[in-house]
């Protein structure tokens, strides 16, 4: 709750400082603050997410099919790389289980929280809906431009923790790219493609989508 409390105190502050100069549209704080009721509000998203996890010794690449629901389960399945392609993990309620016929995926936590590659995806989807926003900007030009956002412990100094920087798309919404680091080392990447939102029937009257034109692009 006080973290929650904290970001709404944080937006309220970023929109205030706004308000008197830039326009809307030229306002990045003004679009995060619109982007975070929709995903606050949607009912689901399908795609699919390419995620590199970085240990101390060892770099694995995976890439997920992803039918993530704001109500009921959610399902994440492995595709590549073949060895692991079928493994599911079904996720409902912040409760989690692992399926898979052969191989397992024991390749060990990430951060003190136990974040696996996995668990990347519904991580991530909790910082847009609820994470602390530390910081909000563009990043690129014209066509290539992106909000970007850095998500983390408002209780901590910037490069302490776990900390989330994610890229969208400012006209479709859309979720593009994401990191995560700890303690200052990148941990984990992962590129979203053919990313569709789907609102709930009270935003649009008609479970109209969002997103899912444009394939995730590079934040740097």
């Amino acid at each position: 709750m006080r973290r929650i409390l904290s970001c709404v105190l944080m937006m309220t502050l970023l929109l205030a400082g706004c308000a008197a100069g830039q326009p809307e549209e030229d306002s990045p704080e003004q679009l995060t603050n619109l982007i975070r009721g929709e995903y606050l509000s949607m009912a689901g998203w399908t795609g699919q997410v390419e995620v590199t996890a970085h240990y101390q010794r060892q770099v694995f690449a995976f890439t997920l099919d992803v039918d993530w629901s704001r109500e009921g389960e959610s399902v994440l399945t492995v595709v590549s790389p073949r060895l692991l392609a079928g493994i599911t993990a079904r996720i409902q309620d912040g409760e989690g289980t692992l399926e898979y016929d052969g191989a397992g995926l024991s390749i060990g936590a990430l951060d003190a929280d136990g974040l696996t590659p996995v668990a990347a995806v519904p991580a991530v989807m909790e910082q847009m809906g609820t994470g602390y926003i530390a910081r909000c900007d563009w990043q690129g030009e014209g066509e290539e431009r992106q909000l970007y956002l850095q998500c983390r412990d408002p209780e901590r100094p910037e490069q302490e923790g776990t900390q989330y920087e994610l890229w969208l798309d400012p006209s479709s919404h859309a979720l593009e790219q994401a990191e995560v680091s700890v303690d200052g080392t990148l941990r984990m990447a992962l590129t979203f493609l053919d990313f569709t939102m789907e609102l709930t029937q009270d935003e649009t009257g008609n479970d109209a989508g969002l997103g899912g034109d444009r394939p995730g692009q590079s934040g740097t």
